[in-house]
């Protein structure tokens, strides 16, 4: 996901890519990338890949609250936060 130059593919991406079957290497890929997508400069890109965070953390209680936090931000700042490392 992170090669993807092209903003038309971006957005399909973050949108396809949270319902894909993924096994726990992937799901760590995927949110990784997902993330980095928070600092996209589409707001397309930020916002589906905000929603795909909120997809994946349905699934996952381990990121739930590391997302939550992350829709709370964005809630709060009306953009997209700066995920820490």
């Amino acid at each position: 996901m992170t090669e993807a130059r092209e903003q038309e593919l971006r957005w399909h991406l973050v949108v396809m890519v949270p319902r894909l079957l993924l096994n726990a290497k992937e799901r760590q890929v995927a949110i990784a990338s997902l993330e980095s997508y928070l600092e996209d400069r589409s707001s397309i890109v930020r916002t589906f890949a905000l929603q795909g965070l909120a997809d994946l953390a349905r699934g996952d209680a381990g990121i739930r609250d590391r997302v939550v936090e992350i829709l709370r931000e964005a809630g709060r700042n009306g953009s997209c936060p700066q995920v820490p490392a």
